[in-house]
């Protein structure tokens, strides 16, 4: 065996992650809310930056509370179970009759909160239940959570949750839909024991026909039929007819999408919301006439190359956006005319190889930034997507949003008499050009919360319909 030691060159290469490099990253990914942020930081620690804003720069194109579409929101607590959608103005309604007020649901709680609170850690714990509201009025946080955050006892946040139950809307701060349409029906003194069979499983009204509901709710057909009638009457969205705040922070558009007089969608830049950055430069004149000592020259000079590089870092920023936002806009040309089934398949390294540019680079560019089109406001990454095999004339492959919005159409006209299977919707599809597998087809409609041909036939015998 020999024993002994050899000293091998090798060369590799490597990039060296420096600070400002690292900082150019970070631009890529901000924001225009985060951006100003930001900058007002970078502001405050160099004296030879100025930051303007313009006014735009601080509001968004949808100031103030969103009105929120329950067909939006894939987070729907009461997915299994659509209820009949009534006139507000018409007798009976349980929906409040402020539909469409300019205030929010917010605002109407934390009013009504302001009125039985008696102490102070009531109204923080109040407070901190209605910001745990989701879009329709149901109560997502664990009770234990905010006690310990609030730092007051569960039996004061149980408490109050028993009291802000009793707030109109009725219903609003429930858990689940069983404990929202019960206290609705408490109300009404209408919760009798076959009314209470009936919510107990109410989870199992999609996975049993009437009368495998009857026998399991342990009534009668026709008794099971008259609860369902009242529960029609309900609402299981507490929300509904009041404007929500949908965002935290409002959501500031980065470009437009103009059509030109030639037809062609372009992209354009969103300037008018950018923070203009300056460098002070007779500032800058004047304080180094000023210094004599060499660390505050050096300190001066420091923050001059900074200034000078960010101002350079952030057109940078602008330049690669306008790349990547055009390069989008030349693809999804179909999609702003015809809509979702416009959209055509397209990936982050297809735009990266166009564009020459790293395929990190376009991803950190497309994230938290949107733009406003004529078919609404859309972050840059919803634009991306994966194909599949097209039989169409034309050959060219689909995007998966496009054959799942596809399904969701089929399925929205089908006939209640006759709901479509899975084979079926392959057939439907392939009218239209896209080959999809069937358990293709399975995977998708549990995406969009669709249930099975079965499952949906129950519950349009049960006549669990939105109008």
């Amino acid at each position: 065996m020999k024993i002994g030691s050899n000293i091998e060159a090798r060369g590799t290469t490597t990039l060296a992650m420096t600070p400002r490099l690292q900082q150019a990253i970070r631009l890529l990914q901000l924001s225009v809310s985060e951006l100003s942020t930001y900058l007002n930081e970078q502001a405050s620690e160099n004296p030879l930056l100025i930051i303007e804003c313009s006014d735009q720069s601080l509001a968004s194109p949808q100031e103030g509370p969103q009105e929120f579409s329950i067909d939006s929101d894939d987070e729907n607590p009461n997915e299994n179970l659509q209820f009949e959608e009534r006139d507000p103005t018409q007798q009976g309604c349980t929906q409040n009759p402020r539909l469409r007020s300019e205030q929010t649901l917010q605002e109407y709680l934390q009013l009504q909160l302001s009125l039985v609170a008696n102490t102070s850690d009531e109204y923080h714990v109040g407070l901190a239940l209605i910001n745990c509201l989701n879009a329709y009025g149901y109560l997502e946080a664990d009770e234990h959570e905010i006690a310990d955050q609030l730092g007051v006892s569960h039996d004061l946040v149980e408490k109050m949750i028993i009291i802000m139950q009793k707030f109109d809307p009725i219903g609003i701060f429930s858990r689940n839909v069983e404990e929202c349409l019960r206290i609705q029906l408490q109300e009404k003194n209408l919760l009798t024991p076959e009314m209470d069979q009936v919510l107990i499983n109410i989870e199992n009204i999609l996975h049993n026909n009437p009368a495998a509901l009857a026998k399991k709710c342990q009534l009668s057909v026709e008794v099971l039929q008259r609860c369902l009638s009242v529960l029609r009457q309900l609402s299981p969205r507490p929300s509904s007819g009041f404007l929500i705040n949908i965002y935290n922070d409002n959501i500031i558009p980065d470009g437009f999408i103009q059509k030109t007089v030639d037809g062609v969608f372009v992209f354009e830049l969103n300037v008018n919301t950018l923070p203009q950055v300056i460098l002070n430069s007779p500032y800058y004149q004047e304080l180094r006439g000023k210094l004599k000592k060499p660390d505050e020259r050096q300190f001066l000079q420091a923050k001059f190359a900074h200034a000078n590089w960010l101002m350079q870092a952030l057109h940078q920023r602008l330049v690669t956006m306008q790349r990547v936002a055009s390069a989008i806009t030349d693809h999804q040309q179909e999609f702003f005319s015809k809509g979702l089934q416009g959209l055509k398949p397209l990936t982050l390294k297809a735009i990266a190889d166009q564009l020459d540019i790293h395929e990190s680079t376009v991803s950190r560019i497309t994230t938290a930034k949107y733009i406003s089109t004529p078919r609404g406001t859309y972050e840059l990454k919803f634009f991306f997507s994966q194909s599949l095999t097209s039989i169409s004339e034309d050959g060219e492959d689909v995007s998966v949003k496009s054959v799942q919005n596809a399904i969701l159409n089929l399925v929205e006209n089908e006939l209640q008499v006759s709901p479509l299977s899975d084979e079926q919707l392959v057939a439907k599809l392939g009218e239209k050009g896209m080959l999809v597998a069937r358990r293709t087809i399975s995977k998708y409609r549990k995406i969009l919360k669709i249930p099975s041909s079965q499952a949906r036939r129950n519950y349009y015998t049960l006549g669990l319909r939105k109008a």
